[in-house]
């Protein structure tokens, strides 16, 4: 089991890893002799350049690229944190739901930022309002369902990140497909089966039924 301690150790390890770098840059001056920030392409906000420097201290509202179709957001990537977390924010649309699956490299917590979510993990269902954390320890399947009325906006936090990295990048360009729901199952298992992650379609059902999700309303 993975708790707060493990938790801390990963945010101690990224405040090293980010004041290792800056003293680096300290250290090295540019070829001109005269130091320059970095300059990185901030992609969600059409590929205005922001400083390094900054960008190391601090991510604003609308820096991080953008996942169109999945409606992810990278904000923390696991290059940027030596690779002891990854965050995320996204947004689930009502009456969506994220099948059970299973993570067997990876933490998870979810915060609810907006709106309210139900959420299945190791076969207890709870409801998880704004201001709530999920706790999903790595081997325990999850699942959520957006009942509400308006989508729900979540940041998920994994830790470590680096096992996780590029595998929303892979995902969005199954779901950017036309395919059939039994290739895009096909083509979702071998995905997951690359980054330890293992979708638990039989279960779907059962998982439906404790939302309370009607039978006759397409599956998620």
């Amino acid at each position: 089991m993975y708790g707060l301690s493990e938790y801390l150790l990963a945010l101690e390890k990224v405040e090293k890893t980010r004041l290792e770098s800056k003293a680096r840059r300290r250290r090295e001056p540019s070829p001109t002799g005269t130091a320059q920030p970095g300059k990185m392409s901030n992609e969600r906000a059409g590929g205005s350049e922001v400083s390094l420097t900054e960008n190391d201290i601090i991510i604003g509202p609308e820096e991080g690229a953008y996942l169109p179709v999945l409606d992810i957001v990278h904000k923390v990537t696991a290059g940027a944190s030596g690779g002891s977390l990854k965050i995320e924010e996204w947004g689930l649309p009502p009456g969506q739901m994220i099948p059970p699956h299973t993570h067997a490299r990876e933490d998870e917590c979810s915060f609810v930022l907006e709106g309210e979510m139900k959420c299945y993990v190791g076969g207890e269902v709870v409801l998880a309002r704004q201001g709530s954390y999920v706790i999903k320890p790595r081997g325990m399947a999850h699942a959520f369902y957006n009942s509400g009325a308006r989508t729900v906006r979540v940041m998920e936090i994994l830790t470590p990140g680096d096992s996780f990295e590029g595998y929303f990048d892979e995902y969005e360009e199954i779901a950017t497909q036309e395919l059939s729901d039994e290739e895009h199952r096909k083509d979702r298992a071998e995905l997951g089966a690359r980054y330890g992650i293992t979708w638990h379609d039989a279960r779907s059902p059962e998982v439906r039924a404790l939302f309370g999700i009607d039978p006759d309303e397409a599956s998620g």
